[in-house]
C-alpha cells in the first residue's frame, strides 16, 4: 500500500487483521531453497537471494540468537517500522512501514511456517507477502548452530519480484533496499544477541541470483 503520508494507526491495524491469501503461489518454497532444483525453478520467475552472517561461537550465543529471532528483534532497524504482536508463529500477520523517495509503504506479510524444534541446532521461519505489498514473494530467516565448530550463523533467503508498477519502475532502488535490509537485519539480530555480524560469502543455499 503506497501513500503520500504515513499510514494511520487504523490503516496499520486493518493490515494486521488481513485474511487475504498470499500474493504468490509458491507458499513455503523458501524451506526448499537448499535444493538446486527448487532454487533454479524459482530463479526463472523471481530474484532469488541468500545472504549469510557469522555471529560468533557457542551454544549460549545460539540460544540468545534464536530467542531474538523468534521475538522479531532483527526488525529493530532505525529506518523501518515493524508492527505485530507476539513471537513468530505460523499464520501470524505482521507489517512494516518504510518511507522511500518521499512515498510511504505499508507492507503486510503472513508467517507461512515457523520451525523452532526444542533442543535443535537450526531454527527458522518465513513470511510471505499479502496483497498491498509492493513485492510478491517469500523471505526466510534462519539461525543455526554447528555442533562441531560451535559457530552460530544468521541467514536470510528470499525470492521476490515487483508486484506493482511503481516497484517495476523503481526496480534498481528496490533491489538496493532489499540488500540494505538484509545487512541491517543481521546487525540488529547480532546486537540483540550480544554479538557482531560478519557477512560470509558462499552461503550453503547458493549465492544470490539476479
Amino acid at each position: 500500500m503506497v501513500r503520500l503520508r504515513p499510514p494511520s494507526a487504523r490503516e496499520i491495524a486493518a493490515a494486521l487483521r488481513s485474511e487475504l491469501p498470499l500474493s504468490y503461489p509458491e507458499a513455503g518454497a523458501t524451506a526448499k531453497l537448499d535444493s538446486p532444483e527448487t532454487r533454479n525453478a524459482l530463479a526463472s520467475r523471481y530474484d532469488v537471494d541468500h545472504r549469510g552472517f557469522a555471529l560468533g561461537r557457542g551454544r549460549a550465543l545460539f540460544e540468545r540468537a534464536q530467542s531474538a529471532l523468534r521475538a522479531w528483534r532483527h526488525f529493530e532497524i532505525p529506518w523501518l517500522e515493524w508492527h505485530g504482536a507476539g513471537p513468530a508463529e505460523a499464520g501470524q500477520v505482521v507489517a512494516t512501514v518504510a518511507r522511500v523517495a518521499g512515498l510511504w509503504f505499508l507492507n503486510p506479510c503472513r508467517v507461512v511456517y515457523a520451525d523452532f524444534p526444542p533442543g535443535g541446532d537450526r531454527v527458522a521461519y518465513a513470511y510471505g507477502t499479502l496483497p498491498g505489498h509492493p513485492e510478491s514473494g517469500e523471505e526466510r530467516f534462519l539461525v543455526s548452530f554447528d555442533p562441531v565448530g560451535e559457530g552460530v550463523r544468521f541467514e536470510i533467503a528470499a525470492f521476490s519480484r515487483p508486484a506493482i508498477w511503481l516497484s517495476r519502475l523503481g526496480y534498481p532502488l528496490a533491489r538496493r533496499i532489499q540488500r540494505r535490509f538484509a545487512a541491517s537485519a543481521a546487525e540488529a539480530l547480532a546486537a540483540a544477541a550480544g554479538a557482531r555480524a560478519v557477512e560470509v560469502r558462499g552461503a550453503p543455499t547458493g549465492e544470490e541470483t539476479r
